[in-house]
């Protein structure tokens, strides 16, 4: 135990020791509580088409013109930027449930069509689907 704290001291007085001196300022703060909590609001960002990657972009206009609320299939199920199947796809990738894609925001549809490539690459996008494998090469 003795030649620990031995030890310990003389290195501690190497360490010391051998450091050059500098007198580097030292910024002491004050910190005074608040009693009342402070609410900042932060807007949530609107996304834009124009706002997302380049392949995605593509996509958009192949599938729906880039109009957010494009709606086509003879059941009416594609819906959206990207034409993603309302409601099984929709849901199934965590679109709200009662949200159908074309009346979402750019930034919900691109979340869903994001989790649709990782689960199942560019095969829902048959034909515009190439823009995606340009890119990610999947």
């Amino acid at each position: 135990m003795r030649s620990r704290l031995t030890i310990g001291l003389v290195s501690l007085g190497l360490v010391f020791g051998l450091a050059p001196l500098s007198r580097a300022p030292i910024e002491i703060r004050t910190v005074v509580a608040n009693p009342e909590p402070v609410i900042i609001e932060v807007p949530k960002p609107k996304l834009e088409l124009s706002d997302l990657p380049l392949s995605w972009q593509k996509l958009a206009m192949c599938e729906s013109s880039g109009r957010i609320n494009a709606v086509s299939g003879t059941r009416k199920q594609f819906q959206g930027l990207f034409q993603i199947e309302y409601p099984r796809t929709w849901v199934a990738h965590g679109g709200p449930k009662d949200l159908a894609p074309k009346d979402a925001t750019v930034m919900q549809q691109f979340y869903v069509a994001l989790r649709i490539y990782v689960d199942r690459s560019s095969k829902p996008w048959p034909y515009c689907g190439k823009f995606l494998k340009e890119e990610y090469g999947r």
